[in-house]
């Protein structure tokens, strides 16, 4: 527990690192999207977009309608038949979160 609070404050002491980690991540799943799933760009660069202000407009809700968030966005996947997309998706969503939570704690 000690190592998670002081790696917490790592990472809010420097939210460049965290938002490095962001443009990583996103930027494989934009990737694997086009590569792997042989998706068009556009598309997918639209969609890593509008996850990232989805969780910007959705910053300050609480955890468990992230959650609920990520299972919409799963359940789109199966209904239109892109679940690993979506899953994909998910994961550049929590990581947004993930970046926007730790860059809010620096500012308090």
């Amino acid at each position: 527990m000690e190592k998670i609070k002081q790696l917490t404050k790592q990472l809010t002491e420097k939210p460049v690192v965290v938002l490095a980690a962001f443009v990583v991540v996103a930027l494989a799943m934009i990737l694997i999207s086009i590569l792997a799933l042989h998706l068009p760009v556009v598309a997918v660069c639209t969609i890593v977009i509008l996850e990232a202000l989805l969780a910007a407009c959705l910053n300050r809700i609480p955890i468990w309608v992230h959650g609920l968030i990520v299972i919409a966005e799963i359940v789109a996947g199966i209904v239109f038949g892109k679940i690993v997309f979506m899953v994909l998706m998910a994961v550049v969503y929590v990581t947004a979160v993930t970046l926007l939570y730790l860059w809010s704690r620096r500012a308090n």
